[in-house]
């Protein structure tokens, strides 16, 4: 009995997903993909606007969580991995984007001027620097990962 158990929980250990397969989800769209693929997958919500500095990261423009935005993909050079998308809204108040944020994220952890909330996969980060507009950052720690070995 005691090796059937034994065997069954080496079995679920290799059945459970790899924390190197996760990758934070934006709006329905994982991350960790190419940036071919991301802008196939966002582009009737969020149109491309350009792409910018030598195929660094792309911007798109739509609405996030009722709020008009702009929205920057990062990714890494060599396999198009992204790995960070970073949000501005236009003239929005930070009360105002921490309560859309938390219908849908929950309750955020408290950082130096912002907030956090800690996501399968990554980190969503609203931060507010003295005298602008909250930017909310989307981070896929995969895709972090293979930005740092490429570099």
């Amino acid at each position: 009995m005691k090796h059937l158990f034994l065997a069954v929980f080496i079995l679920c250990l290799y059945a459970l997903p790899s924390h190197s397969q996760l990758h934070l989800d934006f709006m329905g769209v994982p991350m960790g993909g190419t940036i071919a693929d991301f802008t196939e997958q966002v582009r009737q919500r969020y149109p491309l606007q350009r792409k910018v500095g030598g195929e660094r990261y792309y911007i798109y423009m739509g609405p996030v969580f009722g709020h008009n935005t702009y929205l920057k993909a990062e990714y890494s050079r060599k396999t198009k991995t992204v790995y960070k998308i970073t949000i501005t809204p236009k003239s929005i108040d930070q009360t105002a984007y921490v309560d859309s944020l938390m219908a849908h994220y929950g309750e955020p952890i408290e950082v130096a001027n912002g907030y956090r909330w800690n996501q399968p996969g990554g980190t969503i980060l609203l931060y507010t620097p003295q005298g602008y507009d909250p930017v909310l950052f989307y981070i896929d720690e995969e895709g972090v990962a293979k930005f740092k070995e490429e570099k």
